[in-house]
């Protein structure tokens, strides 16, 4: 009798499902950073567009608006 708690078989099992594990826990992140992509581009849009609408604003202040966004 083998004095290891866990079979091979075990073993086995146990790294399999911590491979999917982290698969998963890779696909949530891109998931989410390309949600995060898509509404800072929605984003950008909208202060192009309103840009557009008023005043020309400088590179810095578009900046603090993002900024002000996303915090």
């Amino acid at each position: 009798m083998d004095s290891d708690p866990l079979s091979y078989e075990e073993q086995q099992l146990q790294i399999i499902l911590m491979n999917e594990l982290k698969k998963r826990s890779l696909q949530e992140a891109r998931q989410i950073k390309e949600l995060q992509d898509i509404e800072y581009q929605e984003s950008l849009r909208k202060d192009e567009i309103q840009n557009i609408e008023r005043e020309e604003a400088s590179l810095e202040e578009m900046r603090q608006i993002r900024i002000k966004r996303f915090s």
